[in-house]
């Protein structure tokens, strides 16, 4: 049967170790990472909702937060429809103001127009109601609303996901000239047995919101910026911490490889699931498919090209720290 397809790009922005890998994980019913590891780039997901006569993909971009190893690529902020912008909730004043400070400028920066939510998680860490109101009254940004959840027990994450695909379907709606999709956002509701006012209720400060959308015009200049890894500096410590730091990083190195190896494969299919959407699309809806399906490619291949550029560096970083291990053994005579 053919179908139309709604594509929305949503990316989860904030800094390392706030838990945007483990939402992701979470949201797809999939394990998550016991130890952490810094995402490289971006890691690309996609989640599907069938509506009667429309799919609706979710194309989930999961950019890492680490500076040392991702530069704020401009690839990470074009054509974004929606965005997750995520801080620790046990570590507000170090992970908050980053997300105004980088990721909230870089989005107005380069995307038109995209719906944002100020996503606080862990919050299964958080024990008392005052240290919630103590978050929710300091800890927020002007005019975009404010939801907490919790990855790990996913107290409120489905909710948050079917929240701002809703917001942004509704928004989209407005922009049509055709009726052919009106109604749309109504239809996904009814999908998920929800109403706007339930979903809504998962906003702490919605009082203070005035548009949840980010706007800009500024046309995006796409460049690429390659990663830049250290090795353990040989002056800190005694000779076995320096030793097994070495050790630990190659180990660090070989993990990080493997995230950015399954990142191609997973790339990779999501290009084949692109194709066969052409195929299935029905003819009135082709051109504009068409289009749509040439900027997710021309966006994965710059994600492409900067993975692998960063696979390159983390070589000859490893290269780097193994050699000074050698250096290392002929010091202690090994």
């Amino acid at each position: 049967m053919l179908v139309d397809e709604i594509n929305i790009k949503l990316v989860i922005l904030g800094s390392g170790g706030v838990g945007k890998t483990s939402i992701v994980k979470s949201f797809l019913d999939q394990e998550i990472p016991r130890m952490y590891i810094p995402t490289i780039g971006s890691s690309i997901a996609r989640k599907e909702f069938m509506l009667k006569n429309t799919a609706i993909k979710i194309n989930i971009w999961d950019i890492g937060g680490q500076k040392s190893f991702n530069p704020l690529n401009p690839i990470f902020f074009t054509n974004v429809d929606a965005a997750f912008l995520v801080f620790d909730l046990t570590q507000p004043k170090e992970t908050l103001p980053e997300l105004e400070i980088d990721y909230l400028t870089n989005l107005s920066k380069y995307t038109d127009e995209c719906i944002a939510f100020v996503i606080g998680n862990k919050l299964d860490l958080i024990s008392t109601k005052k240290e919630l109101e103590n978050i929710a009254n300091h800890y927020k940004i002007k005019n975009i609303p404010l939801i907490l959840i919790s990855a790990k027990t996913q107290e409120n994450l489905y909710e948050a996901f079917d929240l701002i695909i809703f917001s942004f379907l509704k928004e989209w709606e407005k922009g049509l000239t055709s009726k052919k999709f009106h109604g749309i956002s109504k239809e996904f509701l009814n999908l998920i047995n929800k109403t706007e006012e339930q979903l809504k209720d998962l906003f702490v400060n919605l009082g203070d919101v005035n548009s949840i959308l980010i706007s800009s015009k500024a046309a995006p200049q796409l460049t690429k910026k390659k990663i830049s890894s250290s090795i353990p500096d040989l002056n800190s410590g005694t000779e076995l911490v320096d030793y097994v730091r070495y050790k630990e990083k190659i180990e660090e190195f070989n993990k990080i490889k493997g995230q950015i190896i399954d990142s191609f494969d997973n790339k990779l299919t999501i290009i084949k699931d692109l194709i066969s959407s052409l195929k299935r699309t029905p003819i009135n809806s082709l051109i504009d498919t068409i289009d749509n399906t040439m900027e997710q490619l021309n966006d994965i291949k710059a994600d492409f090209e900067f993975n692998l550029d960063s696979l390159l560096n983390l070589e000859k970083s490893e290269k780097k720290v193994k050699e000074e291990m050698e250096k290392f053994k002929e010091i202690r005579g090994e």
